[in-house]
């Protein structure tokens, strides 16, 4: 038994002695750290002494062994400790052609990572070693990105010699890159299923000069336009007021500039966008379809930095300057200046927009002729329209645990345009603003918990006014006989805070609170100055949000994911409250394949219905309501989607089905042209399959992609139980695109083609008499929906040089949009109203009769949009 005890105590005290044996570093000079290891070790190091200048190591860990200690110094130096024997170790550097080295490494414990991925912008990529080596080939723009589970991202610039790459533990490491480039060059996919647009790496795409995010994001399989605006995003079969946009944290009601045709965000302006089609996290809310979060960056320049930007359209610059080494200032600014100098450009986009009317038939071919219809379009008519918007951000960075931000921005649309339609002058006149500021604070508590708290203001305002000139006297004096005006205005204030803790390096639960107080206001003014009557409809509604959410999000060791949420909301407009459970779960068969799922419920107390057709104005319409659970009613959807993801070197294969049921649709709904303004309340169904094919080449790209979407409307009281094509129903749509990059030149040529729109039919249509004695067109409508116009279909292509003007790098672009000038109609609204007709009710031989004021259907209006005609454009871009 005493021999027992001894032989413990014994024990014991090599225990306490192995674990005083510590070694304590805080950039301490190589040389020091050597000459203590010969000590401790009874060893010898062989070196030059200017190796070794300038090496410090940090370092604080107990009871290591050489091996280990010696690979610490390889990742902490960049230089190779070669244990020739138990007694000599020799110390030299790392080299390599056409190559760089370096070892990634913990920024808190200087401890190497293995497996950490290094990726290129061409789509490339090395892993780590067990101890945090790697080596890879070097690209023509020399940048990388480090990533590995549990720690943030880092992008850094290779150099001659190894060098040491520092993670810092993340909240969103999680989230990391599946595929890098999985369209093109900065169109990456995240683990979560997000596609984020990186402008700053993106590639040359057809038919566009900048990284335009609408623009660009159109590429993704299930996100598309039907009219090729910016703004008339539709992802996976919503509408675009369906999609939650927010720009720094600010929530967005506009995003376009004339008319839609131009995103509102400014190209230098947007250095990320991430965008979900399905599987949204819980912290989003108040939307049913797409998300859209896009940042302007929070990195703090070394030194100033700015670009000057001249286009077709309008002149664009920005700068970037460092105010010390904690703080940055950004500005943008962009002005259009079609009304000083009207380009080609310009007037293509102009024809497609002022161009409403072309010839209108019957289900047999006949032509309609309308006896109330205004034919006007760019020749006929007068215009002058600018846009302008400044965006500006500081950023500060007082240490490694705080980041705070101020962001703003202001957009300005005007548009003067009057022509003369029959025998009267109409003028209009549509001013758009948004404006918006945030305040972002992020903490980081420790190495595994981070809080967030944003504060944000938004303002959205509408103005259009419409002034009808005519004689209504016969004395051939014109006077003012009708205004009418449509005004829109919404602020939205809110806050959000979230705490996010990382439980491991595989798992984290995410949990936080958001409050917005929305007002808006809608005016529609009737004034006859004539009568002087004044006819006013409109109202003021308000909104208190309060909502409470929750998430945990798992990755396992194979690389699946989990995040799984619940987003508990109340909405005062509607005094419900709501549930909303989010999955979503994606799991590797292996290093190829990969499967995935997402289920959500999500609602939508805020949307933008057509309820102003009865004017002059076929240009924009949209009027957002807040959700009364009335006549506006709350919008629901459920959504549920899984697929295949195959990716493999450099083929990428993505096959994605969708199930979506939409509630609280109505005929004023944004999109919805049913001939007659009654409102009317239904529901929705949408199917779908995505599917993207890409393939890299060397310095080639080339991606396919293609979205079936079976879309039904119901509405009981138009069609009984009747099922109807939704407005959005575009059956097919296939896009094929390719890029070429050849020394500095950048070639991009991409082919779409979709199905036609639904549109409803005329069956039959003849000119009568109404009550008031004048010619009135009856018209008999078919089933809803029941024909299509046209396939669209467009070639688009785009040349790119990169240059240098002595010390400035410069860029000259050539696009042109619909390269063989095909142009077809790509929408058509009615305008209807009941009327009753005269007694006798035949006016024309040949037409049909009718009982005395009985109510028929007149149509007064066919409006008709247009596709885009060949559209050049030539941009020539600097920077310093």
């Amino acid at each position: 038994m005493k021999q027992l005890c001894a032989l413990f105590l014994l024990l014991m005290f090599a225990v306490s002695n192995a674990q005083n044996i510590k070694y304590n570093y805080l950039n301490t000079p190589l040389l020091e750290v050597i000459k203590e290891i010969e000590k401790t070790y009874d060893l010898s190091f062989s070196y030059a002494s200017d190796l070794i200048q300038n090496k410090t190591i940090t370092l604080n860990v107990s009871q290591i062994e050489l091996s280990e200690l010696l690979i610490i110094l390889e990742a902490q130096t960049g230089l190779t400790f070669d244990q020739l024997s138990d007694k000599q170790i020799i110390v030299a550097p790392k080299q390599g052609d056409n190559k760089i080295c370096g070892y990634v490494l913990d920024a808190i414990t200087r401890i190497p990572i293995p497996y950490a991925t290094i990726g290129t912008d061409e789509n490339t990529g090395v892993i780590t070693d067990l101890n945090g080596f790697f080596t890879i080939n070097k690209t023509n723009s020399n940048r990388f990105t480090a990533t590995s589970l549990g720690y943030e991202a880092k992008e850094f610039t290779g150099s001659k010699t190894c060098m040491q790459i520092y993670l810092s533990q993340g909240t969103e490491s999680l989230e990391a890159v599946i595929i890098s480039g999985y369209i093109t060059n900065g169109i990456d996919r995240n683990k979560d299923g997000s596609i984020v647009i990186d402008t700053k790496r993106l590639g040359i795409l057809p038919g566009l000069l900048n990284a335009d995010i609408a623009q660009s994001m159109q590429l993704i399989p299930g996100i598309s336009t039907l009219d090729e605006s910016a703004t008339g995003i539709q992802i996976r079969g919503g509408s675009p007021d369906q999609n939650l946009i927010l720009y720094d944290n600010i929530k967005l009601y506009n995003t376009g500039h004339f008319y839609g045709m131009f995103s509102l965000f400014n190209p230098f302006a947007t250095e990320k966008a991430a965008i979900f089609r399905s599987g949204t996290s819980a912290s989003y809310g108040d939307r049913i379809s797409g998300i859209i979060d896009i940042s302007s960056g929070e990195e703090i320049p070394k030194k100033t930095n700015g670009g000057f930007e001249l286009d077709g359209l309008a002149v664009n610059g920005f700068v970037k300057m460092p105010l010390s080494d904690k703080t940055a200032l950004y500005v943008f600014a962009r002005r259009s200046y079609p009304d000083v100098w009207k380009t080609p450009t310009y007037t293509s986009y102009a024809d497609k927009i002022f161009t409403n009317f072309g010839v209108a038939r019957d289900i047999n071919g006949n032509v309609l002729e309308l006896e109330t219809d205004d034919d006007f379009n760019r020749e006929s008519s007068n215009n002058d329209f600018s846009f302008a918007d400044v965006n500006a951000k500081v950023v500060i960075k007082p240490n490694e645990k705080n980041t705070l931000s101020v962001s703003g921005l202001f957009s300005r649309n005007r548009l003067d345009f009057n022509f003369m339609g029959g025998d009267e002058l109409l003028i209009d006149s549509l001013i758009t603003k948004n404006k918006g500021l945030s305040f972002e604070w992020k903490h980081r508590t420790s190495e595994k918990q981070q809080e967030k708290l944003t504060v944000y203001f938004s303002e959205y305002n509408s103005f259009y006014q419409n002034n009808e000139i005519k004689d209504e006297t016969g004395d051939d004096i014109p006077e003012l006989a009708e205004i009418n005006i449509r005004q829109n205005d919404i602020v939205d204030i809110g806050a959000n805070f979230s705490l996010t803790r990382n439980l491991t390096n595989t798992q984290r639960i995410t949990a936080g609170y958001q409050v917005s107080y929305t007002n808006l206001d809608v005016i529609i003014r009737k004034i006859n100055p004539l009568e002087n009557s004044i006819e006013d409809s409109g109202q003021s509604d308000t909104n208190f949000k309060n909502a409470l959410f929750g998430e945990y999000t798992l990755s396992f060791k194979n690389d699946a994911f989990l995040n799984a949420g619940v987003r508990l909301v109340h909405y005062n407009s509607v005094d419900r409250f709501l549930v909303e459970p989010r999955i979503n779960f994606e799991y590797p068969l292996n290093d190829r394949f990969r499967v995935k799922t997402a289920i959500e419920r999500r609602n939508q107390p805020i949307s933008q219905l057509i309820e102003f057709n009865h004017t002059e104005l076929r240009l924009e319409n949209n009027l957002w309501r807040l959700s009364d659970d009335n006549q506006y009613p709350l919008l629901s959807s459920n959504q549920i989607s899984g697929g295949i993801l195959y990716n493999h070197k450099n083929l990428n294969i993505d096959i994605d089905a969708y199930y979506k049921e939409l509630e609280g649709l109505t005929t004023f709904t944004n999109g919805f042209s049913n001939p007659l303004e009654n409102l009317e309340e239904g529901e929705s169904t949408i199917k779908g399959l995505d599917v993207l094919l890409k393939y890299k080449w060397h310095n080639y790209k080339i991606w396919a992609g293609y979205t079936f979407n079976d879309i039904t409307f119901s509405f009981p009281n138009l069609q009984g139980n009747e099922e109807f094509p939704g407005n959005n129903d575009i059956t097919h749509a296939f896009r094929i695109s390719n890029t070429l990059k050849v020394d500095n030149w950048q070639f991009s040529l991409g082919w779409q083609i979709r199905s036609g729109k639904p549109v409803t039919p005329v069956n039959r249509y003849v000119i009568e008499i109404d009550a008031d004695g004048e010619n009135a067109g009856v018209v008999d409508f078919g089933p809803i929906n029941s024909d299509r116009l046209p396939a669209f279909h467009r070639l688009d292509a785009s040349i790119l040089y990169d240059f240098n003007i002595k010390k400035l790098r410069a860029q000259l672009g050539v696009s042109v949009l619909n390269l063989y000038n095909r142009v077809k109609p790509i929408n058509v609204i009615y305008k209807a109203e009941r009327k009753p007709l005269d007694d006798g009710g035949i006016a024309i031989p040949g037409t049909t009769g009718s009982t005395p004021e009985e109510l028929e259907v007149i149509l007064e209006q066919v409006i008709q949009r247009f596709s885009l005609g060949l559209t050049p454009n030539v941009s020539f871009k600097i920077f310093f």
